[in-house]
């Protein structure tokens, strides 16, 4: 049974993926309406280098790439570690993403986790560790890369690397992990490959801002996953986090659909030619307003109030002008995400057709604390 597990998921993400994107180039037809959405790209402005440079190191699962902003170089610049999902292991498909968190003067580091089918979910947590610590290690002692701030230092995960994002922050809590204080963690479509019980979530500090995000058509992994990260992540009280639910907007054309590769971005100039599923998974990866004033915009506010000492609370404000998604052409206000930080006040994913690629009911029971008076994150200095 073990042995034709992960066959059979892979099998299964690869055909529900086909269908997918058949249904959405379905929806590209003439007889669309001439509605189209937002293209004016509001992030660009906050581009302060020109260029980005690239690194690897290494070898296999335990390889990583760097990417540093250039023209000009920072001497120093926050860190921002992004977690790839399954079989996402070439950075090209979050490449706009990356190129976006770069220029505006993030250095980013891309774990290479997984080498193949052959890797165990059970390796990838070592593997990322042993990236990103190696990581560290090379901004701080070569001349040639920009130095890190490591008070400024958070990380971004899709699907399994969202889940990944989650246990890394949990096992920052252990003073002997190597890992500089995580002061955000955003986890976009978490899902989880294999169960595990450790690390413990109840363990990611009171003082990490979070974001978790998922998808109302999200056909792979659903909300299971997203729920119990952010009702296990019991210390980090509700002013530091936040539960996102992205939902579809058909109205115009290219219809904005919340689906698990939402939080793709394809950047050929990134391409490393890896990955068995590259070049449909590059296809996928168009940028439009879910990426650049959805999941971007708001990985950036959460960055800048962890960078700056705030918590989301403060950060947000105008919680609707926190979740705009922007306007149709014919002015109609694109659907915005539903977010809050009580799990109660949110809808669940609920899937109309019962496919089900990985189980939605693994016998973990979610609990979610009430108790407000978790220490609240100190000041950045």
């Amino acid at each position: 049974m073990k042995t034709s597990f992960v066959p059979r998921v892979v099998c299964g993400i690869f055909v529900l993926l086909m269908s997918a994107g058949a249904s959405l180039r379905a929806e590209d037809g003439p007889s669309r309406p001439s509605r189209t959405a937002p293209v004016e790209h509001p992030g660009q402005s906050k581009h302060q280098h020109k260029r980005v440079l690239r690194y690897e190191f290494g070898q296999g699962p335990r390889s990583y790439w760097i990417f540093e902003p250039a023209d000009p170089k920072p001497k120093r610049a926050p860190v921002v570690v992004f977690l790839h999902g399954w079989f996402s292991v070439n950075p090209a498909i979050y490449g706009a993403w990356i190129d976006h968190l770069v220029r505006s003067g993030n250095v980013v580091v891309f774990p290479r986790y997984q080498n193949d089918v052959g890797t165990l979910p059970r390796d990838f947590l070592p593997n990322a560790l042993f990236a990103i610590r190696d990581a560290l290690t090379v901004l701080e002692t070569s001349d040639k890369h920009v130095r890190p701030n490591l008070k400024h230092f958070a990380l971004i995960g899709h699907s399994a690397g969202g889940n990944l994002a989650a246990q890394i922050t949990a096992v920052s809590a252990d003073p002997h992990a190597g890992l500089p204080q995580i002061r955000a963690a955003m986890l976009f479509m978490p899902g989880e490959v294999l169960p595990l019980r450790e690390p413990k979530l109840s363990l990611i500090p009171a003082s990490t801002l979070m974001i978790v995000a998922v998808g109302e058509d999200d056909l792979l992994v659903g909300d299971l996953r997203g729920r119990q990260i952010f009702a296990q992540a019991t210390a980090v009280p509700r002013s530091h986090k936040r539960y996102v639910v992205f939902r579809s907007d058909r109205h115009g054309f290219p219809p904005l659909i919340a689906e698990h590769t939402a939080p793709t971005s394809a950047n050929h100039r990134l391409d490393t030619g890896e990955g068995i599923l590259r070049s449909f998974q590059l296809s996928l990866g168009d940028v439009n307003a879910l990426d650049w004033a959805g999941f971007w915009r708001i990985a950036d506010a959460t960055l800048d109030a962890a960078f700056a000492g705030r918590n989301l609370d403060e950060a947000i404000t105008d919680e609707e002008q926190f979740t705009h998604l922007g306007y149709w052409s014919d002015g109609r206000k694109v659907t915005p995400p539903l977010m809050s930080d009580n799990l109660d006040s949110i809808p669940r994913v609920v899937l109309s057709n019962g496919i089900r690629i990985i189980p939605w009911e693994w016998p973990i029971k979610i609990t979610e604390s009430s108790a407000p008076a978790a220490a609240e994150a100190d000041p950045v200095k």
